[in-house]
């Protein structure tokens, strides 16, 4: 009886091996391996416009703070005298003062215009790291084969980058079938309210309904996904949303030479704790399921296995990315604490201590889930949890990746980024094209760069920069894809 049992066993198995293999060799390649172009030659010049770009200092603040207008003036005045054929043969409609909307019309007007966005805003140095910088943060300097400064990764590289393309493309003659807008708003770094959104509205207005969006996204990175070599040009097919949860403990204060027994600051520093320990759930659906699906035939026969068999091992592959910060933002809502309040001496006790807890949420949550989760969590009802109104964006869902819009996409990366895999993923940081959702339901978030892991420490942070050499390839992205798009 125990031999049989043993047979079966093993025959069993040998049958899931079987299985596991015939699924792993069964996976069809997603990529493409369309014809290769010529490359373009793009004018030193275009150095020089970004470099001038990154002097004017566009920051955004915070919402409701005055900004500097004057910077944004002369930025306006910067395009208009670097892309004169731009300015000359589109329409430029400017939204809300700083909003910039250009419009190329297409020959065939039966065709579904897009719309390619960017913003021209960047956000402020932090204080006291001015002198870690090697150049100066605004004064875009071009130094061993990089333009240097606040802006040159985010975002002034794609606002100027499409104008160089448009103006390449005016200068040969160049007539798009399908009618382009390029809208760059003003103020994407405190969430776009003012700028994209109003732009949106504005077309909507007009009953505008586009073929596709293309916006500020992912970048062309290698060595994020287990078991693929290759690089890979990750699209944002999805958006997660925006939450900031306030966390707080009411109590009487008072002299801390008598603290009570459990202090209001334990109280809520357990509730991060908690928190942190108990993370939302992970899931492999929408966006990131499609990334797996686009990889997994790529990757490495051992991996290859496991990914492809997520039927089984779903677990293992949520194990493997949640030990990353990259990857595991892409499996769940995300907490960050962010901002501590307490007393103002140090000798008395706080009578309200709070915390703000940053989310980044994933598609399908809603303000009940979240709501549910922390009280879940944190089981305390001396802690009041609040979700803060003044911002809250809900997730942007997923794009169609069979669109035709998406092959027209993936196939122009292909051709300008040869060597590099194609795969739709999660983007996990905000972008204006949340507001462009009633516009299209084709929505991609994609930054045409071949970065290195350690160059994206320059968002927000310091030394940003651009390579020249990436600089060029992301003009002439813009310029075959714009071709490809027709």
């Amino acid at each position: 009886m125990l031999r049989k049992i043993l047979f079966i066993f093993l025959a069993g198995l040998l049958l899931l091996v079987i299985v596991l293999f015939i699924n792993a060799y069964r996976l069809p390649s997603r990529q493409m391996t369309p014809k290769s172009v010529a490359s373009v030659d793009i004018s030193a010049n275009a150095f020089e416009h970004l470099s001038k770009a990154i002097t004017l200092p566009t920051i955004s603040l915070k919402r409701g703070a005055p900004i500097d207008t004057g910077a944004f003036v002369h930025l306006h005045q910067h395009l208009r005298n670097s892309f004169p054929l731009v300015h000359s043969q589109l329409k430029l409609k400017k939204i809300n003062q700083f909003s910039l909307l250009y419009y190329w019309k297409g020959a065939n007007p039966q065709l579904k215009p897009i719309l390619w966005a960017a913003h021209t805003d960047v956000v402020p140095v932090e204080k006291g790291t001015e002198s870690k910088w090697k150049h100066p943060p605004f004064a875009g300097n071009i130094s061993n084969g990089f333009i240097w400064g606040r802006g040159a990764l985010d975002d002034k590289m794609n606002v100027l980058g499409m104008l160089e393309a448009v103006e390449h493309l005016l200068k040969n003659g160049y007539v798009p079938k399908r009618s382009i807008y390029l809208a760059f708003g003003h103020d994407e770094e405190i969430s776009g309210h003012e700028g994209a959104k109003k732009i949106a509205q504005y077309l909507i207005k007009r009953g505008v309904k586009l073929e596709y969006v293309l916006d500020e996204g992912l970048f062309v990175l290698k060595g994020l996904m287990p078991g693929v070599t290759k690089p890979v040009a990750y699209v944002g097919v999805a958006e997660k949303g925006y939450a900031n949860v306030k966390l707080s403990v009411a109590a009487n204060g008072g002299h801390s030479s008598r603290p009570p027994l459990q202090t209001p600051v334990r109280i809520l520093s357990q509730a991060i704790v908690d928190l942190e320990t108990h993370q939302f759930p992970a899931s492999i659906q929408g966006a990131t399921g499609e990334l797996m699906d686009f990889l997994a035939p790529e990757m490495d026969l051992g991996f290859k296995l496991v990914f492809a068999n997520r039927w089984l091992f779903s677990s293992v592959i949520k194990n493997i990315m949640a030990g990353k910060a990259t990857s595991n933002a892409v499996l769940r809502t995300t907490i960050a604490p962010t901002m501590l309040q307490g007393s103002p001496k140090p000798n008395v006790m706080p009578s309200n201590p709070s915390s703000v807890i940053n989310l980044r949420l994933s598609p399908g949550e809603t303000k009940a889930s979240l709501l549910t989760h922390f009280k879940k969590v944190i089981d305390n009802p001396k802690v009041k949890v609040e979700i803060l109104n003044t911002e809250f964006n809900t997730p942007v869902p997923l794009s169609d990746v069979k669109a035709t819009s998406f092959q027209k996409l993936q196939k122009t990366i292909h051709q300008l980024f040869p060597e590099a895999l194609v795969a739709p993923a999660l983007m996990v940081a905000g972008t204006d094209s949340k507001h462009y959702q009633t516009l299209s339901k084709n929505i991609y978030r994609f930054s045409p760069l071949y970065l290195e892991n350690k160059e994206i420490d320059g968002f927000h942070g310091t030394n940003e920069r651009i390579s020249k050499k990436s600089y060029q390839q992301l003009i002439r992205f813009y310029i075959q894809l714009m071709k490809n798009s027709d």
